[in-house]
């Protein structure tokens, strides 16, 4: 549904029904248990990473340059994005003004976040200005359960590991990038953080090991799956293992509801 050309606040009512609706009828979920939706500081020019694409217009014997209209396969041509962050639209400028050499081709503009590592191809939060309430949200999540480990499951480059390290008394961060791994290394390095690891694995061949390793009991799992969700195999391991939380933080409410 869009919904951009509607007040924000109306807005942030309609996905707060949005979401009730898919954790009751695709999760069983009391829709009671849902938060009001937590507003963003910038509901536009937040979004640092976007995907451009260009298709030949047989019509104007041109280029478009843009998104993939959501109705049909066809790209419509675009001088600037309103959620994008205001340095990509300088950025989208620049392609225009020097076109890809045909159609067909994806172009990915992308602006890195300060003071951390990130491999071109691999995961970052895609709102900034959202970060901060988020981060505050996870460890005010983990700080409550009396946890003293952290299992950081698709951890990407280690944000939440991180940025949690100083509650816990270890972590582990697993993510099957390879690149993403080592720029976690990279970013645990820079802090001057001893307490944690990153391995290179599928979340669903690390927990086993890793909760007979880590007393459940006192061990809180992130999962921050892609938008598909879990590995089917991983939802019933941390069914029988009963870590003492699981802290989901997901990019497709629907999938979550479904776990």
């Amino acid at each position: 549904m869009s919904v951009q050309h509607i007040d924000y606040q109306e807005q942030l009512s309609i996905k707060h029904k949005q979401i009730r609706e898919l954790f009751k009828r695709i999760g069983g979920f009391d829709t009671a248990l849902i938060d009001p939706v937590v507003p963003s500081p910038k509901p536009y020019g937040y979004r640092n990473r976007i995907m451009i694409r260009s298709q030949w217009d047989k019509f104007k014997q041109g280029l478009n340059i843009g998104y993939i209209r959501s109705d049909s396969r066809l790209v419509i041509d675009i001088e600037e994005c309103k959620i994008a962050e205001p340095a990509l639209n300088e950025r989208i400028k620049e392609v225009r003004a020097n076109p890809p050499p045909k159609g067909g081709l994806k172009v990915v503009l992308r602006i890195m976040p300060e003071g951390w590592a990130v491999p071109p191809d691999s995961f970052f939060q895609n709102n900034f200005a959202l970060l901060t309430k988020l981060v505050e949200i996870v460890r005010d999540r983990f700080q409550s359960s009396g946890s003293g480990h952290l299992i950081d499951l698709y951890c990407g480059v280690g944000f939440f590991g991180l940025e949690l390290a100083d509650r816990a008394k270890s972590f582990v961060g697993v993510e099957l990038d390879r690149m993403a791994i080592k720029a976690a290394r990279t970013n645990m390095e820079t802090r001057g953080i001893k307490n944690g690891e990153f391995v290179a694995q599928t979340a669903e061949e690390a927990l086993p090991w890793l909760l007979n390793r880590f007393d459940p009991a006192s061990t809180t799992i992130i999962i921050d799956p892609p938008r598909k969700g879990c590995h089917p195999t991983l939802l019933p391991l941390l069914r029988q293992m009963r870590p003492a939380q699981i802290i989901y933080v997901s990019c497709h409410p629907a999938t979550m509801a479904g776990t």
